[in-house]
């Protein structure tokens, strides 16, 4: 009996849908060569063709990196400081996918409240656990409504934003 006790939970274990996700397996400060198992488009990362101090984003399809989502038109971006993962965001843009983003963190992450769920709320959450940012955004921009999920942490915070974040280009 005990036995399948534990297969029962052993399978409920790693059918989950955030165990089949894999940008969520990557924790913030993870070295760019354990990052790179998970993020196959992080290999063209090469550190001697930036300065020190700057941060490169890539972009992938969030799709391809978390089976069984319902992430269809979300972007994954991950941006790397100091060959390790400082910041995961995930962005999306389309009015047909209305809260992909929303019902994405609310089963996976935390549930940002039903408010956040409406079509005319546009606002911030802090769903941060410890040192683990985690920020839920819904806002308005160029007439479209953008939903945005953002885990960093404390100490790699301030290489997500600003100048020195430099997009990656192929």
């Amino acid at each position: 009996m005990k036995r399948i006790f534990i297969k029962i939970l052993l399978f409920l274990f790693f059918s989950s849908p955030v165990f089949a996700c894999d940008l969520l397996q990557v924790p913030i400060g993870t070295s760019i060569n354990t990052a790179q198992t998970k993020f196959e488009f992080l290999d063209a990362h090469n550190a001697d063709l930036y300065e020190k101090e700057a941060s490169v984003k890539y972009l992938a399809a969030a799709i391809d990196y978390c089976e069984g989502s319902k992430l269809e038109n979300a972007d994954l971006e991950v941006i790397i400081y100091d060959n390790k993962v400082a910041g995961i965001i995930l962005t999306s843009v389309d009015e047909e996918f209305n809260n992909e983003i929303y019902e994405f963190t609310k089963f996976n992450i935390k549930d940002p409240g039903e408010d956040a769920k409406g079509e005319s709320w546009k606002g911030f959450k802090d769903l941060s656990i410890g040192n683990l940012l985690v920020y839920y955004t819904k806002m308005e921009l160029r007439g479209e409504i953008v939903e945005v999920l953002k885990i960093t942490n404390v100490k790699m915070l301030n290489n997500t934003i600003g100048e020195q974040v430099i997009d990656f280009i192929q």
